[in-house]
């Protein structure tokens, strides 16, 4: 049959009317015979005729095109109007007759420029060609339902799917005007309490038609799910009423569908990979590719489902954002008001309250409201796609980031309206989403893709860290007056300390490298009390001295959009009243200015404001051991690296009270004379510029009223020795006696 089928084909290009000619009366011939019994086999007569006449009109129709001499638009459009008219029994016989319309389909295709509303014409057989392909969607024979279908009537329905598919992918212009009623149909006859009863694999086949045809609207709001927050909060109504929950909740229900995709996307991302072992990987055909230094690039089997569904999750993501703007928040319903505040378990945890009882309930089960409810759903779906949004680098790898634009997508949508965000949806931007993102991002792609997310997000942050520790400095002053603190402003305290935190380690993973595993002691509790007694063990002095800018940091530094935005926000935290995140930025600080001072970034003015900010961090924070110890490193090192240079530096060493100029001088003949580096050189160096800034170091509150106590002369207490046992061994035999 394969080969009769070429032939046809080359034939059809030589003489395209003489094959039309000739099929058109063999279809004529068959559709004059009535096919009203089913049952019919594969080895019967009539649908051996239908099936070789639909594999020869299809061949012929396939090449009508390519041919100088084309039949006639008339003569094919009544030969479509023909089948859809002939109302076959048998499955067998209604699937050829599919066919044979998905062949006859290229004379619609051909006749949009005679779209007279004629009896014949495109305009009116385009709603008779969908109709007739959705009845046989439907097709159930007498007797059968969706537990008991024969193979036959499973086919023609999966046909009937297959074949929206394969018009929407052929000529999706054609059905673009009609695409909302091809929707809404979709939708109606999808419905779980619909009388179609369609099967999983239909209703997906469906869907990707859809897709087919709404990528040629060439209008990316039109395509997303989703174009405003307005639709966004009308679709899981947030703009209604509760609901009453003997009533049916549509809008409740499109909540659930929502979640139910993301965390259906979420588990394909996070689970499907390639094999660890790269041999199995290479014999998988997992293996594309070799990167620069010769190192396998795999290829994840999720990513040919995932990448085309990456904008959907963008412009849902963009939504959550812009519902915290004014314009969104006047259209949320009175009932639904602080459902985007911070979860009560969230507060708990941060205020180390957790195993506490939320409520004086006792052992009574705590029935949620309509707001809880909706709280929890648009957190946990908030989180979701975070997640989501996080496990795309690790998962997907370059398939991921050789996107186009891809970018400028995330600037667009997960960082748009950055300036509404609160801290608490601020926190899984950066540690859920940037963090593995920028780490596993290929070395190739910096510029292209991370290099605009951090010019866009590095001076908002800035921006928004100074204005909360602000505040938090203000909160503190008042709270020392007032001997009272408002819960909501310590929440805003510790978020304020957690987000600076988090900030700090996603420089460190863009500045440095770094793991995604958070370090031991930096997470074990919110709190400023434990925060400022229990800082994170200082690194080694060898740790500090070696570690240097990785080449996203090069990129960074060197460029005039990222470079101010990254330093300023390390030499803050430097001095922020935070000893864990002064202790985080102290790591950094040393790098950052040995690769300013060797690119030759810096001015006099530049040094002298480092120089000051690890002076002031240390009145801040030396009362804490950790803290005193690498500052201590820090500022001799970047004393010794600046001094020669800036004569500024020495300036702010001078402005030190009470501090000894002669020491000053003995630091200055030990940089200037030193030519070696041994640890005990290194050392005296240390050991001069503790003295000479031991009068900024503060003291611990612990430690300011402390009395040494010294006694003298105390009595000898005599121990008596205690009287020794004889040793008694009995006789064995009579243990058991």
């Amino acid at each position: 049959m394969a080969y009769k089928n070429i032939y046809f084909r080359q034939a059809t290009v030589v003489a395209p009317l003489v094959t039309f000619n000739y099929v058109e009366q063999w279809l004529m011939k068959c559709l004059q015979v009535p096919n009203s019994t089913s049952g019919l086999t594969l080895s019967d007569p009539m649908y051996q005729e239908w099936e070789a006449l639909s594999n020869f009109l299809e061949s012929i129709l396939s090449r009508v095109l390519q041919a100088t001499e084309r039949p006639s638009i008339t003569s094919g459009l009544r030969l479509l109007q023909l089948c859809l008219s002939y109302q076959p029994s048998d499955p067998l016989i209604l699937s050829t007759l599919l066919t044979c319309i998905s062949a006859l389909f290229v004379f619609l295709s051909m006749s949009t420029g005679q779209m007279a509303p004629t009896a014949a014409s495109g305009a009116v057989l385009l709603p008779q060609v969908l109709e007739k392909i959705f009845a046989t969607l439907i097709y159930t024979p007498e007797g059968q339902s969706i537990s008991n279908r024969s193979r036959a009537v499973k086919n023609v329905r999966r046909h009937a799917a297959s074949l929206m598919v394969k018009i929407g992918n052929k000529y999706p212009l054609l059905l673009l005007p009609v695409f909302d009623q091809i929707r809404a149909t979709v939708e109606n006859l999808s419905r779980s309490d619909g009388p179609a009863h369609l099967s999983s694999l239909e209703k997906v086949t469906l869907q990707e038609a859809l897709l087919l045809i709404s990528n040629h609207f060439g209008d990316y709001d039109r395509q997303s799910a989703f174009r405003s927050a307005a639709e966004f909060i009308s679709f899981i109504g947030l703009n209604k009423p509760p609901v009453p929950s003997n009533s049916e909740d549509v809008c409740g229900q499109n909540r659930s569908n929502i979640v139910f995709c993301v965390n259906l996307l979420l588990g394909a991302i996070k689970r499907c990979a390639w094999p660890d072992d790269p041999e199995r990987a290479t014999r998988g055909g997992f293996v594309v590719s070799l990167t620069e230094s010769g190192n396998p690039v795999c290829r994840n089997p999720a990513a040919p489902h995932v990448v085309p569904l990456l904008p959907h999750l963008l412009s849902l993501i963009k939504i959550f954002n812009e519902l915290f703007t004014p314009e969104a928040q006047s259209l949320i319903h009175d009932s639904y008001k602080g459902c985007l505040a911070m979860a009560e378990t969230e507060k708990y945890n941060l205020l180390g309250l957790i195993g506490h009882s939320v409520s004086d309930s006792g052992d009574t089960q705590v029935v949620q409201s309509s707001l809880e409810r909706m709280q929890r759903f648009l957190t946990g779906l908030n989180e979701s796609c975070y997640h989501m949004m996080g496990s795309l680098g690790p998962s997907l790898g370059r398939d991921l980031y050789n996107i186009p634009d891809l970018g400028l997508a995330i600037t667009n949508s997960v960082l748009s309206c950055l300036q509404y965000i609160p801290d608490y949806r601020m926190r899984p931007i950066i540690r859920v989403f940037l963090k593995p993102f920028i780490y596993s991002c290929p070395a190739p792609y910096y510029e292209t893709v991370l290099h605009p997310i951090l010019v866009h997000i590095t001076p908002i942050i800035l921006t928004k860290l100074h204005t909360k520790w602000q505040q938090v400095i203000e909160f503190r002053n008042r709270e020392a007056q007032e001997d009272n603190g408002d819960t909501q402003e310590v929440l805003e305290d510790i978020l304020t300390r957690a987000l600076t935190r988090e900030y700090l380690d996603l420089l460190k993973v863009a500045l440095v490298g770094g793991s995604l595993t958070p370090e031991a002691n930096s997470e074990t509790m919110e709190t400023e009390e434990h925060s400022m007694d229990s800082p994170t063990p200082p690194h080694t002095r060898s740790n500090m001295t070696t570690e240097v800018i990785s080449d996203l940091g090069l990129n960074l530094l060197r460029s005039e959009k990222t470079c101010q935005s990254i330093v300023l926000a390390v030499l803050g935290a430097l001095s922020w009243i935070d000893s864990n995140a002064s202790l985080k930025a102290t790591y950094l600080t040393g790098p950052i200015v040995r690769q300013l001072a060797s690119d030759n970034s810096l001015n006099g003015e530049m040094a002298a404001h480092i120089m000051a900010a690890i002076l002031n961090a240390l009145t801040l924070h030396g009362q804490h051991e950790a803290n005193q110890g690498s500052l201590l490193t820090l500022g001799a090192q970047i004393y010794e690296l600046l001094r020669p240079s800036f004569l500024e530096v020495l300036s702010i060493m001078q402005q030190i009270p009470g501090v000894n100029p002669v020491d000053l001088q003995k630091l200055d003949e030990r940089i200037s004379g030193s030519t070696s580096k041994g640890n005990k050189v290194e050392k005296v160096k240390k050991d001069l510029f503790k003295k000479l800034t031991g009068n900024l170091i503060g003291r611990s509150v612990g430690q300011l009223f402390k009395k040494e106590v010294k006694i003298h002369d105390l009595p000898r207490i005599a121990i008596p020795k205690k009287p020794e046992q004889e040793e008694v061994i009995g006789d064995i035999r009579n243990i058991f006696s």
